[in-house]
């Protein structure tokens, strides 16, 4: 079904009430109001607060984005279970410090890179290249810390203004998005999906425990597929979206987490894109459809034309 609400983009939200995010800094913003002796305690000036405050949550907000170790613990934990299981060949990490990549070579022969990213509204979003060795790209999105808006939002931002307005203006593709992480499945990040893995997985991959009655299961990922192919004018103003079949590592990994074959079409999202030529470049518009919901439905989101400049 057709929706208004660009949160319908992934089906999952926080459990997180706004009212609780905005009592926290309506209290942080009057701490010398409520705490004058302990920020005297601490050497702090009371006047200085509002410029430390804001210091402070830029500095923690960069030291979490920099701490990629947890991301990757998770990452290379399920790629790990992949071998075990035989759904994956091998797999070797082929990044650095400053970029998380990975080489994954499917049981079928696929060979799959892989780039992990943090939060999909991150300027990091429009970073990647496709391997010339890879048959299929696929971007990994972890946020496992950002609560304060729906996953969905930023699901959209990573997908509408970040990777298809990129594929346009740089002519490049990417065959699949992936929405996986520790929150997945949790109490804060509830999960619909009737399959997953049980048992030990959920632990080594991360401190986060799985949602009441689920404590020790991990639910399989939101996996989007993309375009084939970068929308151009006149001759690709619709270029068609990956199916399932053509997806070897959607299937993988749904194999992976137990959703049955007959079933994984029901278990992947996809988002497409219609471009037109305007006088000032290329407009495009995207749509969303998620799948997974509580209630069996699917959603649909359109958003507004946006018009891309080609660098």
């Amino acid at each position: 079904m057709k929706s208004n609400k660009l949160t319908d983009t992934l089906p999952c939200q926080h459990v997180l009430k706004a009212s609780e995010v905005d009592a926290a800094k309506r209290l942080l913003k009057k701490m010398p109001l409520l705490a004058p002796q302990e920020l005297a305690n601490a050497g702090i000036d009371a006047a200085d607060w509002p410029m430390l405050l804001r210091a402070a949550i830029e500095s923690l907000r960069g030291t979490a984005a920099a701490d990629g170790s947890a991301k990757r613990k998770f990452i290379e934990t399920i790629l790990n279970y992949g071998k075990a299981q035989g759904v994956f060949k091998d797999w070797s990490f082929i990044g650095d410090k400053s970029r998380q990549d990975y080489r994954v070579t499917l049981a079928d022969g696929t060979d799959v890179g892989i780039e992990a990213k943090g939060c999909p509204d991150g300027n990091n979003s429009t970073i990647w290249d496709k391997p010339p060795w890879a048959d299929e790209f696929i971007i990994w999105f972890l946020c496992p810390e950002s609560l304060a808006h729906p996953p969905g939002k930023g699901l959209w931002s990573g997908i509408a203004t970040r990777l298809m307005p990129t594929m346009v203006a740089e002519q490049r593709s990417v065959d699949a998005v992936m929405f996986f992480d520790g929150r997945c499945g949790s109490a804060r990040r509830p999960c619909a999906k009737t399959y997953g893995v049980k048992g030990s997985l959920r632990k080594s991959a991360t401190v986060i425990d799985g949602q009441t009655g689920k404590e020790d299961m991990l639910p399989p990922p939101c996996i989007y597929l993309m375009p084939k192919s970068y929308p151009s004018v006149p001759h690709n103003l619709k270029p068609p979206v990956h199916t399932l079949k053509q997806s070897h590592f959607s299937r993988a990994m749904l194999t992976l987490f137990n959703v049955p074959e007959s079933e994984q079409s029901k278990f992947v999202h996809e988002a497409s894109v219609v471009a037109e030529g305007t006088s000032d470049g290329i407009s495009i518009q995207v749509s969303v459809t998620s799948r997974c919901w509580a209630d069996g439905e699917s959603r649909t989101y359109t958003g507004k034309k946006k018009t891309v400049k080609r660098g």
